[in-house]
């Protein structure tokens, strides 16, 4: 809870604030609520998720339309409540009685005809209500119906973002002699135009669960309270003993996000042969840091690396991580299919 207890009630809505609430906002009928008997404020008790068997061979093949049917639907933009379809099913029959008397028409086809146009109208948002997805309609079609083609599809957007930045990327120097791969990368648009505003490079194995790793972001805007504190957040998280089960890795979640603040310690990190200023925070192996740098801010997370032996120079040979990039979704290919 927000005032930090954690002396809580679940409770239930009645049957008629139940039934309110379902036709008002949709989602499970009577969810369960955790009540802060210090506070008194009140809000969801857990999440909902459906565990699907994965079916190999044919199967597969005929659970295709399915999952495009899923892509479709969750990138609609406007997503009705049921009074809404409750609402066409009364003017629909209001409509269908009259078209009844005066056409001759059956009642009840006219009210269908109602609640389906409704439905098509919400459900063709996802063609052009701008998708409710960061990705494009394609690549979610491919990723369902050629996993390998998505992958390589990805590979080639995100080296293209990588080569066009719009500021420079930072790396470890050429003495480092351990794998290196593409990070990830953030954007927004601008004048409706798709604009890069943060990039990562990555060093290590980044899928092993031991050794050294540093992942250094460059990111077009300046320190922010929140988001250092998100940073923290996701060292504790990364820090954490590995959980048995999901419930458990929640519980680590929480933990993270109750934790108090933490104070940051300064260090110095050579960048381009020039001393920076960074501001680090460490849990056992594993530690973050950022600075600004030439209005932009930069970004580590390391894990099993000292931050003493940490140098950064300019990137302007890009071509080891993407080889290494392209490694790495190959090894992640050949899991795939080993799996499926």
């Amino acid at each position: 809870m927000e005032c930090g207890a954690r002396d809580v009630e679940i409770t239930r809505p009645g049957w008629a604030e139940g039934l309110r609430d379902w036709l008002r906002f949709g989602g499970p009928w009577r969810p369960t609520r955790q009540l802060c008997r210090r506070c008194g404020a009140a809000s969801s008790a857990g999440s909902v998720g459906t565990l699907v068997v994965y079916r190999r061979g044919w199967g597969s093949v005929l659970m295709v339309p399915i999952h495009l049917f899923g892509i479709l639907r969750r990138r609609r933009t406007m997503i009705p409540v049921p009074a809404t379809y409750l609402t066409a099913s009364v003017v629909g029959a209001a409509l269908g009685v009259a078209a009844q008397l005066v056409l001759g028409w059956p009642w009840w086809l006219v009210a269908a005809g109602v609640v389906a146009a409704v439905w098509l109208w919400f459900f063709s948002t996802a063609f052009w209500g701008g998708g409710g997805s960061s990705r494009s309609l394609a690549t979610e079609v491919l990723r369902v119906v050629s996993p390998g083609r998505a992958m390589a599809r990805d590979h080639r957007q995100l080296v293209e973002l990588v080569r066009a930045a719009p500021f420079p990327l930072y790396g470890l120097p050429a003495s480092w002699s351990g794998l290196r791969q593409l990070g990830g990368w953030s954007g927004g648009s601008s004048e409706g135009q798709p604009v890069t505003t943060a990039l990562e490079l990555g060093h290590g194995d980044l899928l092993a669960e031991e050794g050294p790793q540093l992942r250094v972001e460059v990111r077009d805007e300046h320190v922010r309270a929140e988001r250092r504190r998100s940073l923290a957040e996701e060292l504790w998280f990364a820090a954490a003993p590995p959980a048995h089960d999901l419930a458990g890795r929640w519980e680590q979640v929480a933990a993270a996000r109750s934790r108090p603040e933490s104070a940051w310690s300064r260090v110095t990190i050579p960048v381009d042969g020039r001393p920076v200023a960074f501001q680090r925070l460490a849990q056992g192996r594993h530690w973050v840091a950022s600075a600004e740098l030439d209005d932009r801010t930069l970004t580590l997370h390391a894990r099993d690396l000292p931050v003493e032996s940490v140098e950064l120079v300019r990137v302007t040979d890009l071509e080891p991580y993407i080889q290494g990039q392209r490694r790495l979704e190959e090894a992640r290919a050949r899991h795939y299919a080993q799996e499926h």
